[in-house]
């Protein structure tokens, strides 16, 4: 009797004995990797990237928020950013005030990463966006916070890295932004010292008349040219002519150039707000230059201004 009890003492612990030895081994086999781990397939970069980022005027403060680097994490951690608050990850950083309309661009010290993303919050609203050029376009107004993400990877596709980075912008509106009529009129044409009058015809002047048709379509110069006088500039060619918008009115986003002289027409993109003076000699030219103003991808005027050269000649 004695000896039933003693064997079944000792078969209760050969059963508890296994039942923890089986435990460990399951624990031992869906634990995170080691370093070890991380270091057999790895990839190290030799000099870890810094991230700055620059406007025309200015270093914006930034705060590294996550580092993940081949040798001591995984590609799992680098991507643990993804849920978490942009407010509470870019708190304490302190704000850079900026313009609307500002172009942030993002520079590495160091090698390039193969993606480049960011999260953004302001008020109640999240833009999240993967980076072509490496800049960012800020709009709206307010406080703006930030979180930058960059990835390194082998022409392979194996990971090296990932760092994410963190500021915050109190974005403003520009004062004078919008284009109006009355600060076109003194817009002017110059030619060797001399100022002409940019004689024009408005397309449009604020998103919703530029979004809407028929306002959103270009007007051709022979639909407006008896509403105004083009103004007649003496020049010959190889002379430049320039553009001069007043201060108050704000640089186009885009500036484009449309000759006409007899039945031939050249378009082409305008460079310093400068006409080069091309063509025949002694036929009359017709210069229209077009001027486009937008915001967020959303035109927001276009104007056209003509003058004409009347009888150019080879410039001595």
């Amino acid at each position: 009797m004695k000896m039933m009890k003693s064997l079944k003492v000792v078969f209760g612990i050969l059963v508890i004995v296994l039942v923890i030895s089986a435990c460990q081994t399951e624990e031992k086999e869906t634990s995170s990797p080691t370093n070890d781990d991380i270091s057999e397939d790895r990839v190290v970069l030799e000099e870890k990237p810094t991230i700055i980022l620059q406007t025309n005027s200015k270093d914006l403060a930034i705060d590294t928020v996550l580092e993940c680097w081949a040798e001591n994490c995984n590609e799992g951690t680098a991507t643990s950013m993804e849920g978490t608050s942009i407010e509470n990850e870019t708190e304490g950083i302190p704000s850079t005030v900026v313009l609307s309309g500002t172009e942030i661009k993002v520079e590495f010290e160091g090698s390039q990463p193969e993606r480049l993303s960011y999260r953004m919050k302001e008020d109640s609203r999240v833009v999240s966006e993967y980076l072509e050029d490496q800049v960012i376009e800020v709009y709206g107004e307010g406080k703006q916070h930030y979180l930058l993400s960059a990835e390194w990877r082998t022409e392979e596709g194996k990971f090296q890295g990932s760092k994410t980075i963190g500021f915050v912008l109190d974005v403003e509106k520009e004062k004078g932004k919008e284009v109006k009529e009355v600060e076109l009129k003194d817009t002017t044409f110059t030619h060797k010292g001399e100022s002409y009058p940019a004689e024009y015809h408005v397309n449009c002047l604020n998103e919703t008349a530029c979004e809407a048709p028929p306002t959103n379509a270009i007007d051709p110069y022979s639909e407006w040219k008896d509403e105004v006088n083009p103004a007649e500039v003496n020049a010959n060619i190889g002379d430049e002519v320039k553009i001069a918008f007043p201060e108050d009115v704000p640089a186009p986003k885009r500036l484009s150039i449309h000759k006409q002289q007899g039945a031939t027409g050249v378009q082409e993109y305008l460079q310093d707000n400068v006409i080069e003076i091309m063509g025949e000699e002694n036929t009359k030219i017709i210069y229209i230059v077009h001027a486009a103003w937008s915001e967020k991808g959303k035109k927001t005027a276009d104007v056209q201004f003509a003058f004409i050269v009347p009888r150019p000649s080879l410039a001595e």
